[in-house]
């Protein structure tokens, strides 16, 4: 079975040069955790999502001068929301995932369940030739379509 018919239901897609703030606003209103980022031909650029932004509130591990990174643990819960503040008016492309997992439509879903068990989130199913975004795959979509192909086969 190929990756096409495990294409999630919901799935978002931001531009790179909207605000992250309306792009968070989004997500809560669909009720996703990560969007694709497309850009005006409707190419994949990259990846938006909450994990994303939670990690650049993070305060950063301190260098030294001789190389050794100090990874102090900082009672921080005041300054992540200080952080979310100046984050908010940046770009979706500030913060965007470049390096991003993509299948094609005909990709075998036992491959797109390899890629999501080690460590992807989700999949972007995009055109081979072109890149375009078609759409998205994640574990509930991919589970939802081995559900469905259990039942058409009598399994």
């Amino acid at each position: 079975m190929p990756c096409h018919a495990a294409i999630a239901q919901k799935s978002v897609t931001f531009t790179p040069d909207m605000e992250v703030e309306e792009a968070l606003k989004e997500l809560k209103k669909k009720n996703v955790d990560e969007a694709a980022v497309v850009d005006k031909d409707g190419k994949v650029v990259g990846l938006f999502s909450l994990m994303i932004v939670m990690k650049n509130l993070l305060p950063v591990s301190v260098p030294m001068s001789d190389g050794i990174v100090l990874d102090v643990k900082v009672r921080a819960a005041p300054g992540i929301a200080k952080r979310l503040k100046k984050v908010n008016p940046l770009k979706v492309a500030d913060l965007m995932e470049r390096k991003i997992a993509t299948v094609y439509p005909d990709t075998p879903i036992w491959e797109a369940v390899s890629h999501l068990v080690n460590g992807h989130p989700c999949l972007i199913v995009v055109e081979a030739e072109t890149r375009k975004y078609l759409g998205m795959l994640n574990p509930a979509s991919a589970m939802e379509e081995l559900k469905r192909l259990q039942e058409s086969e009598g399994l």
